[in-house]
């Protein structure tokens, strides 16, 4: 039986955050996103209850915001706190603030527990500790919590930290003894911990040089660093005495238990990591190298695809990942302000949506070699709107070729594969308006002669699938990662793939679909693919292709007639290729989706007033 932890909230703002704790969720807020944030950024606040108290100044990490999306966490939840901690807003006031880093869903949905009551502020500085141990409720649910793992909290008796003896006297040292000295009772006290004692083991993933400055009250100096666990990333930074001390302590690629600092809400203007909060390093701050075996990765990668920039606001930070599939020669400009000489070099990245221009500067642009078509990972890279979409690598940037992690794996595969000769829209050639993919009709695609020019063209309509071809949705596609290709019945039970030159025990469906649509000034046969074909359907190719192998007429015209009829908005890619000294058309979808109404009115609305303007 799971049975909340009795008392775990108190024992949590005291400092004791290594504790495992069942608790339940009365209540979730969503704080309110500032002007232009990120909405996967977003915060929630929940009030928590440990069937005594409910304390409700708990930030939940906006990593874990993924199990209130699918509605895995939600009100009255069980859940056990992996990771936490707690941070001191104002001490004489009693405002604190538990920051939940990792937890568990034990019970998704439950009645509420006890009668529990707001817990006293004034009780978190009282240090008289209880005598025996408080009983706890039990949940009539099975218990489906995973036994605890390794946590990267340091232990107490390390070395880095002083022991929890001398923490309950307040102080670093002292009589150790004193806990013993006045308490007969054969129940051991239970220990209290400073609230500002915390250990994190983290990755230096990037160090900036020391930097100085000098204004009307002074002169200084700092540096910064970002740290990383399995967790999240979080940003450090020095300043003074404190820069000179720690500086040389910490190198790019080292894990290192780090304790105490100070914590306080991330300056967004400087700091691009995924997280709302930073920390800086002070006297008090004790750093030592950790020499044990971690799964702490080397950088922490929040990729998005090369396509979705287009959507993205200039200036804003992103982690990219492609396929290098051109570079530039070295070239030296002159700042326009300072007249100092900067080294750059272009570089063409691809994934298998689209492509773009990345720029490196100073040294990386001078030691980048890029004739391989190697794999590179950008984690910090700027989006800048000159030439359409572009990236611009700053000295915070981490570039990363050929790293082995899964996402390089299988671009790195995808395009030896098939993207090699694929040919996908280059976002740092479009204005503004083709970027976004202009509005156009059917008709359009005739009378302006699209897809005539060297590159493809790219535009989105709204119309109504007339017609589809359902004899050939889907075929026997290789089964191999990657690969697509249609496959030959040997007739033996395997089939072989002229492209991967090898026999296979079975097969994959795959869609490839040709449907007419129109609107009301023309129609155009289309070809459809994977996702947009599935899009288009509602279920996948291999519940098509099984419906095939059945002869299952009935259900196959069901799906068809079902996908026939309906209005949609589809983004289209139209090209005219040369095939046997015959120039063809080819349009593809590339992207399908429900028509809104409200902004399809309101583009209506300008491109009148464009007419009735001009």
């Amino acid at each position: 039986m799971a049975r909340l932890s009795t008392g775990a909230l108190l024992r949590y703002l005291r400092g004791n955050v290594e504790e495992k704790a069942t608790l339940q969720v009365l209540g979730m807020k969503l704080i309110d996103n500032k002007a232009g944030e990120d909405n996967q950024n977003r915060r929630y606040r929940l009030m928590l209850s440990d069937g005594k108290n409910t304390f409700s100044s708990c930030m939940l990490g906006s990593q874990l915001n993924s199990l209130i999306d699918n509605s895995e966490l939600k009100e009255n939840s069980i859940v056990r706190i992996e990771k936490c901690m707690c941070n001191v807003i104002d001490r004489q006031a009693g405002k604190f603030v538990l920051m939940i880093a990792d937890l568990s869903v034990v019970v998704s949905t439950a009645d509420k527990i006890g009668d529990p009551v707001v817990l006293p502020l004034t009780n978190i500085s009282n240090n008289n500790l209880p005598t025996k141990s408080e009983p706890q409720d039990d949940i009539v649910v099975p218990n489906t919590t995973a036994p605890a793992s390794k946590t990267n909290v340091i232990r107490q008796g390390s070395n880095v930290l002083p022991t929890a003896d001398r923490l309950v006297n307040g102080k670093k040292g002292g009589n150790t003894n004193n806990t013993n000295n006045n308490n007969s009772n054969s129940t051991k006290p239970e220990r209290i911990f400073t609230i500002d004692i915390w250990t994190i083991r983290a990755r230096v993933t990037n160090k900036t040089a020391v930097r100085t400055w000098e204004n009307a009250r002074g002169k200084g100096q700092l540096f910064s660093c970002d740290l990383c666990d399995e967790t999240g990333e979080i940003r450090a930074t020095a300043f003074g005495s404190d820069c000179d001390k720690f500086f040389p302590m910490l190198e790019i690629g080292n894990v290192y238990y780090i304790t105490k600092g100070t914590l306080k809400t991330a300056n967004k203007q400087y700091n691009q990591t995924n997280n709302d909060y930073e920390m800086t390093f002070n006297h008090d701050t004790l750093i030592e190298a950790c020499t044990e075996q971690t799964q702490i990765p080397e950088t922490k990668f929040n990729f998005i695809p090369i396509s979705e920039i287009a959507q993205r606001d200039p200036n804003s930070i992103v982690d990219v990942i492609g396929i290098v599939k051109s570079v530039s020669d070295i070239q030296r400009i002159v700042g326009k302000q300072s007249q100092k000489e900067f080294t750059k070099r272009d570089i063409l990245l691809m994934d298998d949506k689209a492509k773009l221009s990345v720029t490196l500067w100073g040294q990386q642009a001078e030691e980048f070699d890029g004739s391989s078509n190697p794999v590179l990972a950008i984690k910090g890279a700027k989006i800048s709107d000159f030439n359409g979409r572009t990236l611009s690598c700053l000295q915070s940037s981490i570039v990363k070729i050929n790293p082995n992690i899964q996402e390089a794996h299988e671009i790195r595969t995808w395009y030896d594969n098939e993207g090699f000769e694929m040919d996908v829209e280059d976002l740092s050639t479009k204005t503004d308006r083709e970027r976004m993919t202009p509005f156009k009709t059917i008709g359009q695609i005739t009378s302006e002669q699209l897809g005539s020019n060297d590159k493809p063209d790219y535009i989105t309509c709204k119309a109504i699938c007339l017609m589809i071809k359902k004899d050939s949705v889907v075929y026997m596609s290789c089964p191999a990662e990657n690969c697509s290709k249609k496959v030959i019945d040997n007739g033996d039970g395997t089939f072989r793939c002229e492209k991967c030159n090898a026999s296979h025990e079975n097969f994959k469906w795959s869609y490839m679909a040709n449907a007419e649509i129109s609107d009301s000034t023309g129609s155009q046969w289309i070809t459809l693919f994977r996702n947009e074909a599935e899009a288009l359907f509602g279920i996948t190719p291999e519940e098509f292709g099984q419906m095939k192998s059945n002869n299952d007429e009935e259900a196959i015209n069901a799906v068809v007639t079902k996908a026939q009829n309906n209005e949609k908005m589809f983004k289209l890619r139209i090209k005219i290729d040369n095939y046997n000294d015959e120039q063809r058309l080819r349009v593809t979808c590339v992207n399908i989706s429900d028509v809104e109404y409200v902004n399809n009115v309101k583009q209506l609305l300008v491109d009148i007033n464009q007419l009735t303007a001009s």
